[in-house]
């Protein structure tokens, strides 16, 4: 049976996207390990003390873990849930978590929507671009439904074995989503004489997805994207953070929080 991790802050947030990672796993019949890290807190004065001893910091967390996972499984009783506590930051914890389970998929709430998620709010982009196991983000409103409609957000580089495409297809069969794939480009600026073999490799790699191509015109990838997402009820929007790619480019530091915050569906990660 596969796994899915989602991990909670015990903010709006993060318990949305519990359930949406809940009502996924009921669907996939996948097993929901519910992960919560926790840290020593620091009083801020000229001398800072811890405000409370390790061992304490564990019993608050463990006791809050159970709690939630107590009132999914009353939510989800067809699901085996499972909760862990662990120390440390979410980002290294998380890393180390999924590197020795192997998930077919992490998902988190989007906290770049809402203000009340401390924890997540500074980690989440790190988070989608290191772990290398699929990280969806699933924005607070955003209500678990069938994933019919998938689209992969990329540019036409020469190296498209960087690309997660045997990945993209696993997840297309594995829901059952048609694939779109689109490109965004302004006067033809990512054009070269190399995008004839690229896009024939690119094929190639997809076509057991059989994918629908899109080519949109545009200086503003991220309107591009939404305006797309919004006039093809896309589910699921896929995005590939290798170096140098199309997601590097939509989640430079000046559009992360734009386009995270506008876009209102999940938003999946893949390496």
């Amino acid at each position: 049976m596969s796994l899915i991790i989602t991990a909670t802050d015990f903010s709006t947030t993060a318990n949305h996207a519990l359930h949406y990672a809940a009502a996924l796993a009921a669907k996939h019949k996948a097993q929901l390990t519910v992960l919560h890290s926790y840290i020593v807190p620091v009083a801020i004065s000229e001398t800072p003390m811890p405000v409370m001893s390790v061992e304490e910091c564990r019993e608050v967390a463990e006791k809050g873990i159970a709690k939630v996972v107590d009132e999914l499984t009353v939510s989800f009783p067809d699901v085996t849930i499972n909760g862990v506590t662990m120390f440390g930051d979410i980002t290294e914890v998380l890393t180390d978590y999924a590197n020795e389970k192997n998930p077919w998929m992490i998902v988190l709430g989007n906290s770049l929507h809402d203000e009340d998620s401390v924890w997540f709010s500074g980690n989440l982009i790190d988070i989608m671009r290191e772990l290398q196991h699929p990280v969806l983000a699933v924005p607070t409103g955003c209500n678990y439904k069938e994933v019919t409609k998938l689209c992969f957000a990329c540019d036409y580089k020469k190296d498209t074995s960087a690309l997660p495409l045997s990945m993209i297809t696993a997840i297309a069969h594995e829901t059952g989503a048609a694939l779109h794939v689109l490109n965004v480009d302004h006067n033809s600026d990512h054009f070269s004489t190399d995008t004839p073999e690229v896009n024939e490799v690119l094929h190639a790699a997809l076509a057991v997805a059989k994918p629908e191509y899109h080519y949109a015109e545009g200086e503003d990838v991220d309107a591009a994207i939404q305006d797309f997402v919004d006039n093809n009820d896309i589910d699921w929007l896929i995005v590939a953070p290798h170096k140098h790619s199309f997601f590097e480019r939509i989640f430079h530091k000046s559009h992360t929080k734009a386009l995270a915050r506008s876009i209102n569906i999940p938003l999946l990660a893949l390496h």
